[in-house]
């Protein structure tokens, strides 16, 4: 790497018109691999506008004695379905078409407005929030971003008031994760009107009683003159030949009441006018609307974990062991400030993103994945800790916990597995910085020519990695904690590219290292949000007028999480350099061995 005198980088400190354009484009999340704190982004902290609030207040009160009275999530699990009688209810409500434009027959709310109902939802049935949010933040999403106005004002009419469900259909037999190896296909037919498309579809919630779904499929585009087979977008209706449902997908381990789908197409015909989007863009169309997905199911996640904190209080208050209620040992203690740090994290997260959402940023990607990966595992922890807490009778089924658990284990699962979104955080996220290393390293080598380039790296990369930075305007309350996330955010940076100078391209191997990585990001990020929503409290929340109690907990509690990501941070972060991961890959490697006996064989 090029070394500069200090004199040197206080010249190129002057050639700032150098440095504008690239850090404005970036999100929050890719620019703490740059070493930037981008504020702008996560501060002030979203919230709803208070007319929409009011709206979203009398649609949460209208909808509480709602599930009270229909949502029996007990029997839903036990029947493995969702009544009719609820889905139809939802719709009358307008909780099914909250997001659609009201041109369109829908509600028009916000991406906030329907975090808030689906967290709602969720403290009563996480079935019942899944069927909403597939039909809703997934199934009907690609048609509102991408859809012509004449299909929009085909579907979403129906698709608005609840007559008809909407799926999205993009897993396959063989194809998880990995949208870009979608194997079924679509073949234009001789006379240029129609589509026809043959594969299979798996997973997809809502597919089996869906009246319209996004289907995505291989075409075969010309670009340069040459022939390539691109993922495109369909509009497919059960109605068309050769659309068959094969089964069902029951019998699940949680979230048993929505229906999962196995679906068969067999030189289907769509017609030419069906194609959502462009020809060949369908992995724009699906990246899209994962976003949304990601962010909804997050708010999934604030409302199951909610549910666990409040069942994890009320035994530890109300159960006696030893003579003792269980509140009192410091170990119950641990697992209840934990459950109460992780809820706020995760709530300040979920709200931020869909503040992000509501305001079009346009570089979100990182943001909504860090979302899904750190409030999927964290519902995870909280409903295992709720558990733990009651013990054998939380195992028992008589007390929703047992269903709670196998509830929240999915959300590990869908809309991206842990592995891979955390693979892919770490070199999404690394990608432009990777590309900055390589063309500075070259630049070194002929620096006749490429002062500007060489400049642009000392004034920004370098000058952030190295030096760091302060946390402007913040909140005398919130200065250390500021102060801790701008030095992380410098230390995090300074190992990316000391990583990237070791491993170079290899670095796309080596899972463990982008873990720790992609978790390094997503607790810096989870802490700016826990700072900028406390930071707003401070600022809009008028002390001594009943408010103070709750503020000075929520401030407790905020800082606590902060203090405990820092920790985890800068242990990840070591663990880059020092760590057992050679170690860990031979074991793996001698257990994988055909030659392995197990003893029990």
């Amino acid at each position: 790497m090029p070394t500069f005198k200090k004199r040197d980088l206080e010249e190129m400190e002057k050639a700032k018109d150098l440095l504008e354009g690239a850090p404005a484009e970036m999100g929050f999340v890719k620019s703490l691999f740059f070493g930037r704190l981008k504020l702008d982004s996560v501060m002030p902290y979203p919230t709803q506008d208070p007319g929409e609030a009011r709206r979203t207040d009398e649609l949460i009160a209208r909808l509480t004695p709602f599930l009270k009275e229909h949502v029996d999530a007990d029997k839903i699990d036990a029947e493995e379905r969702i009544p009719q009688d609820v889905i139809d209810g939802l719709a009358q409500m307008g909780v099914l078409g909250m997001t659609v434009p009201t041109e369109y027959g829908g509600g028009g709310f916000t991406h906030t407005a329907y975090c808030r109902v689906l967290e709602h939802i969720s403290q009563f049935d996480a079935s019942t929030a899944v069927l909403v949010g597939a039909h809703q933040s997934i199934g009907l999403k690609a048609l509102m971003l991408m859809g012509t106005e004449e299909q929009k004002r085909t579907f979403l009419p129906d698709l608005a008031a609840g007559r008809k469900l909407a799926a999205f259909c993009l897993s396959e037999p063989e194809v998880g994760s990995d949208a870009a190896n979608v194997q079924t296909r679509a073949v234009l037919n001789d006379e240029g009107t129609h589509y026809l498309i043959t594969g299979e579809k798996k997973f997809a919630t809502n597919a089996a009683i869906a009246g319209m779904l996004t289907v995505m499929a291989r075409t075969p585009v010309i670009e340069n003159g040459k022939t390539r087979e691109k993922v495109t977008a369909f509009l497919v209706t059960p109605d068309l030949p050769g659309f068959e449902i094969v089964k069902s997908n029951r019998s699940k381990m949680g979230v048993r009441g929505s229906w999962q789908g196995v679906l068969k197409f067999t030189d289907m015909p769509v017609p030419k006018d069906r194609v959502l989007g462009e020809v060949g863009k369908g992995l724009k169309v699906a990246l899209g609307v994962l976003n949304y997905g990601r962010c909804t199911l997050s708010a999934g996640c604030v409302g199951g974990a909610k549910r666990a904190l409040e069942l994890a209080l009320q035994r530890a208050k109300s159960r006696t062991q030893f003579s003792r209620k269980l509140c009192e040992f410091h170990l119950v203690k641990q697992k209840i400030a934990n459950m109460a740090q992780t809820l706020f994290a995760v709530e300040s997260l979920t709200y931020l993103c869909a503040g992000l959402v509501d305001r079009h940023e346009g570089d979100i990607m990182l943001e909504t994945a860090i979302s899904k990966l750190f409030c999927s595992e964290a519902l995870w922890q909280v409903s295992d800790d709720c558990l733990q807490i009651w013990g054998g009778e939380g195992y028992m089924r008589s007390n929703g916990i047992e269903r709670m658990v196998r509830d929240a284990r999915i959300n590990r699962i869908v809309e991206g597995a842990t592995e891979v979104m955390s693979a892919f955080i770490a070199l999404a996220g690394m990608k432009g910085v990777g590309e900055e290393f390589e063309s500075v390293m070259r630049a070194a080598k002929h620096p006749i020519g490429n002062f500007g380039r060489l400049a642009r790296f000392a004034g920004t990369e370098f000058h952030d990695v190295m030096w760091g930075h302060g946390f402007p305007g913040l909140h005398a309350e919130l200065a250390d904690e500021g102060k801790m996330l701008a030095s992380l955010t410098t230390q995090f940076a300074r190992d990316i590219t000391r990583l990237l100078a070791k491993y170079k391209e290899t670095i796309l191997d080596y899972q463990m290292l982008q873990d720790r990585l992609a978790w390094s990001a997503a607790e810096l990020y989870a802490s700016a949000a826990v700072i900028s929503r406390l930071q707003k409290m401070l600022d809009t929340t008028p002390m001594g007028n009943g408010h103070d109690a709750q503020i000075k907990r929520d401030l407790k509690i905020g800082k606590a999480y902060c203090h405990r990501a820092a920790a985890s941070v800068k242990a990840r972060l070591r663990g880059l350099f020092r760590n057992q991961d050679e170690e860990i890959l031979e074991v793996a490697d001698l257990v994988l061995d055909d030659a392995f006996v197990s003893r029990a064989e």
